[in-house]
């Protein structure tokens, strides 16, 4: 039997786990004909990823796609969720694992990008603006952050096409953990463009402590500068994600997943490393 195991970073804050449970309930529903679909966490709540696996289990599952609720490839997605994979199937060989990807460079992340920057006041065209009308304004991305470069040049990239769509002179990228440049040196560059105005998109799926902290900071570059910042809200699971989410499922179910950390070169030599040293 078919099922389907959603798989959520998971936050200390509660409230950014609630938001996931309402999320995914929304995207099971794109999939009515399979009637054993779970949810859980990799990391700071439960149910855990091996609670998940069993609960689809009990239920009668002899086959689950597992599909991450995540925004970007990095370690996650390609060693820490598949590694835990790994060890479900070693404990239970007569049950079939399909692994699916996240969410990645898409054309609806970056309309919510937009969407966030005018709820933030931010004056948006209703066409792909051309250079006369854009503003002296400044966006900068805030993402989490990894030490895989795919994960870092996919934000990058996502910068860009929110600079095509959206009518500003400058985005800048800037990420919390793991790699450079960090929050404090995105806000020095913005500080540095004659822009006086900055929008700080945070580009993270729940709220959380990072959030909070995000605030903090910008009070105070709002003190000790002359600029604005202005935080918008993150990006959320926004109902404009389900459709996203529905489609990484169907490729799974279909087993056509362009991309498959199974054989990532990636993952494989982080295991042989991992094994070697341990």
């Amino acid at each position: 039997m078919q099922a389907i195991l959603y798989i959520g970073h998971g936050s200390r804050v509660q409230e950014g786990n609630d938001e996931l449970s309402a999320f995914v309930e929304k995207a099971k529903a794109k999939h009515p004909q399979i009637s054993i679909q779970e949810c859980c966490f990799l990391e700071l709540a439960e149910p855990t990823i091996a609670e998940g696996v069993e609960a689809c289990i009990r239920q009668g599952a002899t086959h689950i796609a597992v599909v991450p609720v995540l925004l970007l490839t990095a370690m996650h997605a390609k060693v820490d969720i598949p590694r835990e994979i790994d060890r479900m199937k070693a404990a239970y060989p007569d049950v079939a694992f399909s692994y699916g990807r996240p969410i990645g460079v898409e054309s609806s992340v970056i309309k919510i990008v937009k969407d966030r920057l005018r709820d933030a006041g931010l004056q948006m065209t209703d066409h792909r603006p051309i250079y006369a009308e854009r503003q002296d304004v400044t966006i900068l991305l805030v993402g989490r952050g990894s030490s895989d470069p795919d994960a870092t040049s996919d934000l990058m990239k996502i910068s860009r096409l929110v600079w095509e769509y959206t009518p500003v002179t400058d985005v800048e990228v800037c990420f919390i953990a793991a790699t450079h440049p960090n929050v404090d040196e995105g806000l020095v560059r913005a500080n540095r463009l004659p822009n006086d105005k900055v929008y700080v998109v945070p580009y993270l799926l729940f709220t959380g402590v990072l959030m909070e902290e995000l605030q903090e900071k910008l009070d105070e570059w709002s003190k000790q500068t002359e600029k604005e910042f202005i935080l918008c809200n993150y990006l959320g699971f926004d109902d404009q994600l389900v459709d996203m989410l529905a489609k990484r499922v169907q490729e799974v179910l279909e087993e056509h997943v362009p991309v498959n950390c199974d054989t990532c070169q990636y993952r494989a030599f982080f295991f042989e490393k991992e094994k070697i040293n341990g």
